[in-house]
């Protein structure tokens, strides 16, 4: 199991919009139902995504990371430029390879190596709604896992719970 973490280029709220949440789910979601990860945990931040997921067998030597972050900015490139707010320009990057830079080059990944750090990882993910006054408790808060956590409800059917890694 890996902790996964990527922060929006600049620190910008690039999911402040809920359709751009939306976006990074159905991608999750994707992954998960065609079997390319098992899912055991998730929060989408304004500026940050955090993710407790672990790839398929046959997907250990393909770059998950790089396949989610690359086709979700594609898909709001995509919605922002018929958006024509002039929100696109702040991705604008002198990269060779790309026009627009929606990600901090440098994500952040560790292995997780055990139930403990696992519940540690979640509890902080979950409760990084709350603190950051985006809910009033973290299960209310539609884009993270907690709420499959809190009651079992799974409405995009792309969880793993993570003690099927960790068994009790």
């Amino acid at each position: 199991m890996e902790y996964f973490s990527a922060s929006c280029r600049h620190g910008t709220l690039l999911f402040r919009d809920d359709y751009h949440k939306e976006i990074m789910l159905n991608s999750l979601a994707f992954m998960a139902r065609n079997e390319r990860i098992w899912l055991y945990g998730f929060v989408i931040l304004e500026d940050e995504i955090h993710l407790l997921w672990k790839k398929r067998p046959a997907w250990e030597n393909r770059n998950i990371r790089q396949m989610l972050l690359k086709f979700t900015a594609q898909q709001i490139k995509h919605r922002l430029r018929n958006a024509r707010s002039g929100e696109l320009e702040q991705y604008q990057c002198q990269r060779a390879d790309r026009q627009f830079q929606f990600w901090e080059p440098a994500a952040y990944s560790s292995p997780v190596p055990d139930a403990c750090a696992a519940t540690e990882k979640l509890e902080q993910m979950h409760d990084a709604p709350f603190t950051g006054g985006l809910c009033h408790h973290g299960a209310a808060y539609a884009f993270s896992s907690a709420r499959f956590y809190h009651s079992g409800e799974d409405p995009h059917r792309m969880m793993t719970h993570y003690h099927q890694y960790f068994p009790p």
